[in-house]
C-alpha cells in the first residue's frame, strides 16, 4: 500500500515544481523560435514509473520500474510534434521482469513557443510485450496508453533537457480476461535535439 500513497505525494510535488518552473520562465535571447513545421528531433530518456490506485480501476499489485525511451519525432505544424518512442521497463517490484514495446502514435502539443522553458500537453497509443505476471494482466502482449504534461528547455543549439510527467496504462484492450490493467504515475527526463 505504501507505494500507491507515495504516488500521489509524488504527483503532487511533480506537478507543482512543472507549474511553477513553466510558470516563471525567462525570455530566451534567440530570435527566431525554437521549431518549426520540418524539422526533427532525437531523444534519449530514462524514466521511473510507480503503480498507483485510480478510484475507477480494482487495481493491487503495487509495481516499481525504471526504463528506457528512446524516441524520433517531427513537427507538422509549428506547435504539434508527432513522435514515436521505443519502451523498455525493468520492473524491480512486486519482482523481476520485463516490458519492451513501442509507443508507435503519439503527439505533443506545445503551449507556447518562446521562453527557455517550453511547456507542452502530450498523449500516445502503442503495443508491449511483458514478462510481468500480476493479476491485472492476462496476456503477454498488451496495449499501451499514456497522456502527461512535460518541459523542454529551450537554447539555441545542442542538446535540450526534457522533464514530463506521465499516467500510463498497460492492459489488452479487453480482449482475454478480466483486463483490469495497470496505472502507473511516471517521471521521465532526458535531453533531446532539434534538426533543422
Amino acid at each position: 500500500m505504501a507505494p500507491a500513497v507515495n504516488a500521489r505525494r509524488l504527483a503532487t510535488t511533480i506537478a507543482a515544481a512543472i507549474v511553477l518552473v513553466c510558470g516563471t520562465v525567462s525570455p530566451c535571447a534567440a530570435e527566431e523560435p525554437p521549431f518549426k513545421k520540418g524539422d526533427r528531433t532525437r531523444g534519449l530518456i530514462g524514466a521511473w514509473g510507480v503503480g498507483y490506485r485510480p478510484p475507477w480501476a480494482p487495481t493491487r499489485s503495487d509495481v516499481v520500474f525504471g526504463g528506457f525511451q528512446p524516441r524520433m519525432g517531427w513537427f507538422v505544424a509549428d506547435r504539434l510534434e508527432l513522435y514515436g518512442e521505443a519502451t523498455l521497463f525493468l520492473y524491480t517490484s512486486p519482482w523481476p521482469a520485463v516490458s519492451a514495446g513501442v509507443g508507435a502514435m503519439a503527439g505533443r502539443f506545445y503551449l507556447g513557443t518562446s521562453g527557455s522553458a517550453i511547456p507542452y500537453v502530450l498523449g500516445g497509443v502503442g503495443v508491449l510485450w511483458t514478462s510481468l505476471d500480476v493479476v491485472e494482466i492476462d496476456r503477454t502482449f498488451n496495449f499501451q496508453h499514456f497522456i502527461g504534461i512535460g518541459w523542454r528547455q529551450h537554447r539555441a543549439r545542442g542538446p535540450r533537457l526534457v522533464l514530463e510527467l506521465r499516467n500510463h496504462h498497460i492492459s489488452n484492450a479487453g480482449t482475454a480476461g478480466t483486463n483490469w490493467g495497470v496505472n502507473t504515475l511516471m517521471l521521465l527526463s532526458g535531453v533531446e535535439w532539434i534538426l533543422n
